[in-house]
């Protein structure tokens, strides 16, 4: 099966502004120092969602990508914003000309830009279009969390619901730009009505909208499901099938000594996969890895051995596989462009 992976991040911390940058440039030759300081360093809400820092300050390049995938046909994929902490208006495009400057650039790329400030969005806008042919779409973290154990990414906590940020989703959809939406599951049913506010903006949700605690909780189902359900019915967003091994939705793989083995990440995801495809369809449904944050709990070639595991299970057929794998990515992103 041919595969378009839609959510890759590409980074270098010691080469890249990111927060981990400076204890890795300074220590790395030391790593297990530099992890220390990292820890130490780090607030512990932080620390949970990663799972472990050894994964974030090790370099994701493409030919990292690229063995990562194993015996699966990767054909391209989809660069989304990596957090670049570099100052200044126009900062959030330093990583659109870093990523241009590779080698092997991605097929796309998804950047980062403030859509809460109208002044700057038109400014970060134009410079990444400016930067690169390649840039499809924006994203601007809004998952927050009402529990101080979960960390909350984004100033303020109720930033996706501000009228500026509706003008901000507007002005994207104006400019034929998407807008990848990441929030936690308890932000669905506000993420349902901003959507509806911006029909012309096409937006897709990040990782099924991260079910924190899923995998300790699983009377969160049913609320989960129906802020799903709720999204879906805006006919103007997407569905990445991923992000259901980040150590913050629960099941705690990151920490075994031994990975998950096929049928478990099989009968972990399947359910909910299915519900994502039966909400969606497999016209606006994508299997995304979200490598390297959900390396952590497995290799590459095991999410994408379960995701043909589960595919096949549901017996949709060749073409609405090929969709799942590759199509709906490619027509969301206009790889074809």
């Amino acid at each position: 099966m041919e595969i378009i992976d839609p959510h890759v991040h590409i980074w270098d911390p010691r080469k890249t502004p990111r927060e981990v940058t400076p204890v890795v440039r300074l220590f790395g030759r030391w790593p297990n120092f530099a992890e220390a300081l990292v820890r130490k360093a780090t607030p512990q809400p932080l620390i949970d969602f990663v799972g472990d820092p050894r994964y974030v300050m090790s370099a994701h390049m493409p030919e990292t990508f690229q063995a990562d995938t194993g015996h699966h046909t990767v054909t391209g994929y989809v660069h989304i914003e990596a957090d670049w902490k570099q100052k200044g208006t126009l900062g959030p495009v330093g990583e659109t000309l870093w990523l241009e400057s590779l080698d092997d650039p991605p097929m796309a790329l998804v950047a980062k830009a403030d859509l809460s400030d109208p002044a700057i969005l038109e400014a970060q806008l134009d410079a990444h279009a400016l930067s690169s042919g390649r840039l499809r779409g924006i994203r601007d973290i809004v998952a927050s969390h009402p529990s101080e154990s979960v960390h909350t990414w984004c100033t303020p906590d109720d930033r996706l619901v501000t009228d500026e940020f509706r003008t901000g989703l507007a002005t994207l959809g104006e400019r034929q730009l998407s807008f990848d939406l990441w929030c936690y599951s308890n932000q669905l049913m506000d993420a349902a009505r901003v959507a509806g506010d911006v029909p012309q903006t096409r937006i897709v949700l990040d990782h099924m909208g991260t079910p924190v605690g899923l995998g300790n909780n699983s009377a969160m189902v049913e609320d989960w499901y129906e802020g799903l359900a709720a999204v879906a019915e805006n006919r103007n967003v997407w569905l990445k099938l991923s992000g259901l091994l980040m150590p913050i939705v629960g099941f705690g793989y990151h920490e075994r000594d031994t990975p998950p083995s096929h049928q478990e990440l099989v009968d972990v995801m399947a359910p909910h996969i299915a519900k994502g495809i039966e909400l969606f369809g497999v016209d606006r449904c994508m299997f995304a890895s979200n490598f390297p944050m959900d390396k952590v709990s497995a290799d590459y070639s095991a999410v994408f051995d379960a995701y043909l595991a589960i595919a096949d299970g549901l017996g949709l057929g060749t073409e609405a596989n090929e969709k799942l794998f590759a199509g709906t990515a490619s027509n969301f992103y206009r790889l074809g462009a």
